[in-house]
């Protein structure tokens, strides 16, 4: 784990404390990054780099956080002595993909990696534990049990790794974090899977230029040698961690690295019982420990799993005073702010409090027991058959149903608009359920739409929607016969709409050309949109009538361009019917139409503290009334908010944990925090994160494997996924009901009419940015495609979303584009710049990725085109910048540079600069020219005469 050393007493601290735990020191305030160049910087992914936390052998490590979530991240920058030509490059980039492979909750996931401005970086889950080497030396030896369940948890991370072929290379104390969980026990991450044979491939060699890399003091033989290694050779280092736990020393100590790799190939390992008699080691894990040691690996161990297996074994076999672990052994309390902090700390990290060491707790034998079962998440335990008494009850917002219904008795022969504004997971969504359910109860038609499932904001879906369900039409939007009384204007809509129609646009091929005549403009089709949704409106009120129609749009900055056109269009020009039209959306979206405002903030920390503590109580007397197991198995210790026995015996009152976790916050808290907050700590959490996004995570991380690989496959496939779709993706699972279940009582997905979903949007987009790269890559691959391996018959823009983030950079830029130009045609620009700019992202990335035979020039086009999106967007300063970047790109000469000068002259003219605009196309028409191409020749020249005629 990375940390900061205090200026006051040189301990090392974790990043996020604010004061030493050690001298009290005020950390958080003293200035150690202001002099580093990359603070304040973006990466692509937009990840704004925020303080150096920490300096390894690899690279320097920051805190950054994912803007688009407010989630936060770390982000390696490798140092550039490790990258000192272009193959090394190229062997970073290959270790950084098969190390995004990996996707186990006990090992950390590689999110994203690239290269910026010449330096490479990866981006990582960002961790909150301490490394095994800081936990020893703070807390001094650990029992035996604890001991084992670390090691099943590491040995479980390495045995998926090794199923993928990934070798670790350098597994030692510092590369395994431990993070605390309230129901006792550790949840392990093993660090920097298979990037440490780049390091070595640079560094100086111990005894030889065929050593590959690693520590010494934890090198197999076979690497001391300059063997080739394999996974046994990870499983050696863990028998070196083991011996160390154990015994409180390294098997092999000497003055020099050299030396220990020397006894490390020539010596025999000691016994651990004898090197350490006071702890009086169980002589079956001195076994494990002796057959994890051995020189030849024919004779070790020859799997994780075998070796976990071996240590449960053992641990089975003896119940002694020292190994006997319970969650109260290892953690005390702040007295002040109530953080769970590791005993033996004199100051707390949160607050600066001096912390009181309480006498040690008698053992808990019951604690004791579930640690030694394991699967490789020893601290995660399956949870009681008393299903939580969740979602929290709608609170506290009897102000802004009054609101609303004001609005509803304001329709009076008129269309009124209304917005309900708050960021994600205030309850805009719930507060609008339950609004519109008591208007329907009324007798009110209510009709409801927002984002495509996929969320890849498909032209027309949510008018599609809408327009069907208005006009009760089929959900193809049937045929002329349905749609009485519509204008010939409404009519050519209903056929843009719904796709039976023409579907050949007439995309401008520059910003300077005009539609070809008889063509279909983008402000034509814009219009005739609009009026297909006058007329459906219209329908509605006349159907309804004397009750009134209530359109609801939720998540309205989720929803395509084309709909959100024709939307703002109808409320600017309402055709004459009463009628509400409500939407919600998040703060900073503009969607450029009036009505009146409704800002949705948290509840009131009271009302807050309310919900959880009647929740924690509900839970608690379910719990207490759950009937005995008739099986004669004991259930583990319940994990509510009050921590269980463990937290009870710390001391802690009941709801103490969440009232000190909400006193951070502002004067309100968004109810998803509430409900995420309930649901981490119930499922044996500790210390929660403060921010909405990074609980999130922290909940999603700590699944087990399958159920975390199963919603992971849900995001990707989007809010309309099935059973079939998931066994496509994850072949080699079976029991998706089981996984399923519980995935439903842990509230991260809903079963529904049209499939399953997340059960917030939120938690689809941190579920999707905390995949492995690798895994999302494989993940979008696959869900193109059936299982007979046919192309699906998806939306283009779902199919260029998919393309996108499997990488596949030929269809992704040629779907893209095609993407692109659609929405134009519709006349949304916002969907053609987004489109646009995603070409161009995957193109920069394609520069050092090398899977495009020119990505310079796929670079150039997708700026060219994204310049010239911008342009007809009105976005003429932005504009002008990204051409100008594209037209150091083009060269000297061709009809590429005369492209992008045609779209600067374009531009200069549009803001009233007449000598600048001359000058551009007189000099793309001079390229023009000399390159003999006749079609950009006659645009320019038509552009010129329009100028000059004026």
């Amino acid at each position: 784990m990375s940390t900061v050393v205090c200026p006051q007493c040189a301990n090392p601290c974790e990043q996020a404390h604010k004061f030493c735990p050690v001298c009290g020191f005020p950390i958080s305030e003293f200035n150690r990054t202001s002099d580093d160049p990359l603070i304040g910087t973006t990466l692509p992914g937009n990840y704004v780099i925020l303080e150096l936390v920490g300096v390894g052998g690899m690279g320097r490590v920051y805190r950054a956080e994912q803007k688009a979530l407010g989630r936060t991240v770390a982000v390696k920058i490798i140092h550039p002595h490790l990258l000192g030509d272009e193959s090394a490059s190229v062997r970073f980039i290959t270790e950084a993909r098969a190390a995004s492979r990996l996707n186990h909750p006990n090992s950390v996931g590689v999110i994203d990696f690239g290269k910026n401005g010449g330096q490479l970086y990866l981006v990582m889950e960002f961790l909150r534990g301490r490394d095994l080497a800081r936990v020893v030396y703070e807390d001094g030896p650990l029992p035996f049990r604890r001991i084992v369940d670390i090691l099943c948890q590491v040995l479980a991370a390495l045995a998926e790794a090794h199923h993928l072929g990934i070798i670790h290379r350098d597994l030692k104390p510092e590369n395994i974090v431990l993070e605390p969980m309230r129901s006792g026990g550790d949840f392990v991450k093993v660090v920097d899977f298979g990037l440490a044979k780049m390091k070595a491939e640079v560094s100086t060699n111990i005894t030889s230029p065929g050593i590959v890399c690693g520590t010494p003091d934890y090198m197999a033989p076979e690497q001391g040698r300059g063997d080739p290694i394999d996974a046994r050779s990870d499983l050696y280092a863990c028998g070196v961690i083991l011996f160390q736990l154990l015994t409180g020393r390294l098997p092999f100590e000497a003055e020099s690295p050299t030396q220990v790799v020397l006894m490390h190939l020539s010596l025999p390992p000691p016994d651990p019982a004898l090197i350490a008699p006071e702890r009086e080691i169980p002589e079956p894990l001195v076994e494990v420990t002796l057959k994890a040691l051995e020189k030849d690996a024919a004779r070790r161990f020859q799997s994780a799993d075998e070796f976990a297996s071996a240590l449960r074994s053992a641990v089975g076999t003896f119940d002694t005073p020292s190994g006997r672990f319970s969650f109260a052994e290892a953690t005390v309390i702040c007295g002040s702010c109530r953080a769970i902090l590791p005993r033996g700390q004199k100051f707390c990290g949160e607050c600066g409090a001096r912390v009181a060491q309480p006498p040690a707790p008698a053992p808990s034998p019951r604690a004791a027991a579930g640690a030694a079962r394991g699967d490789g998440a020893g601290a995660r335990r399956e949870r009681v058959s008393a299903v939580p008494p969740l979602p929290l009850p709608f609170a506290a917002r009897e102000e802004d149903l009054a609101w609303l219904d004001a609005c509803l008795a304001d329709v009076q022969g008129s269309v009124v608009a209304a917005r309900i504004v708050g960021e994600h997971g205030v309850g805009k969504t719930r507060l609008l359920r339950e609004f519109l359910d008591a208007a329907a109860s009324r007798g009110d038609v209510v009709i409801q739409t927002g984002p495509d499932p996929w969320g890849a904001e498909v032209g027309y879906y949510a008018l599609r929607w809408a327009i069907a369900g208005l006009a009760e039409l089929p959900p193809d939007g049937g045929n002329a016969s349905h749609w009485t009384g519509a204008t010939p204007e409404a009519r050519r809509g209903l056929l843009e709409i719904f796709g039976k129609g023409d579907r050949g646009s007439d995309v401008r091929r520059h910003v300077w050309s005009k539609p070809s005549a008889g063509s279909l403009s983008p402000d034509d089709r814009r219009f005739i949109a609009a009026e297909a949704l006058r007329w459906a409106l219209s329908r509605a009120h006349q159907a309804a009538f004397p009750q009134r129609v209530l359109l609801a749009i939720d998540d309205l900055h989720a929803v395509d361009g084309a709909s959100r056109n024709a939307f703002a269009d109808v409320i600017a020009e309402p055709p004459l019917a009463a009628l509400l039209i409500v939407a919600s959306h998040t703060p900073g979206f503009e969607p450029d139409w009036g009505g009146v405002v409704r800002t949705l903030g948290g509840l009131p920390k009271d009302i807050a503290l309310s919900l959880l503590r009647s929740t924690v109580n509900a839970d608690t007397r379910a719990s207490r009334k759950s009937p005995p197991s008739n099986t004669g198995a004991r259930h583990p210790p319940r994990r509510d908010l009050d921590g269980g026995p463990e937290q009870a015996a710390l001391g802690l009152p009941p709801g103490a944990a969440a009232a000190s976790v909400l006193a951070d916050h502002a004067a309100t808290v968004p109810p998803l925090y509430i409900d995420q907050l309930v649901r981490f700590n119930m499922e044996g959490g500790s210390n929660p994160p403060a921010r909405m996004a990074d609980l999130v995570a922290a909940r999603i991380e700590r699944l087990p494997q399958d159920a975390r690989r199963t919603l992971q496959a849900l995001a990707v496939i989007g809010d309309a996924a099935d059973r079939a779709t998931l066994q496509r993706l994850l072949p080699d699972i079976r029991a998706f009901d089981d996984l399923l279940g519980k995935l439903v009582i842990a509230g991260m997905i809903e079963e529904h009419a049209t499939g399953i979903r997340t059960t917030h949007p939120l938690l689809r987009d941190v579920t999707l940015a905390t995949i492995p790269a690798g895994v999302r890559r494989d993940l979008h691959a696959k869900a193109t495609f059936d299982s007979a391996g046919d192309p699906l018959a998806l939306p283009l823009e779902v199919q260029a979303i998919h393309a996108y983030h499997s990488q596949n950079a030929f269809v992704a830029l040629m779907l893209l584009e095609q993407a692109a130009d659609r929405s134009a045609a519709r006349g949304d620009s916002a969907g053609s710049v987004l489109a646009l700019r995603r070409g161009l992202d995957l193109a920069r990335r394609e520069i050092f990725r090398g899977e495009l035979d020119d990505p310079v020039r796929a670079v150039l086009i997708f700026s060219r085109k994204l310049g010239e999106a911008l342009a007809r967007a009105g976005d003429l300063t932005d504009a002008d910048g990204v051409l100008r970047e594209a037209l150091d790109l083009a060269g000297p000469g061709g009809p590429d540079r005369a492209l992008v000068l045609g779209a600067l002259a374009y531009v200069a003219h549009q803001r009233e600069r007449t000598s600048e605009a001359s000058v551009y196309l007189r000099e793309a028409l001079d390229l023009a020219r000399q390159s003999a191409d006749s079609d950009v020749v006659q645009s320019l020249d038509k552009m010129r005469r329009e100028w000059t005629s004026r």
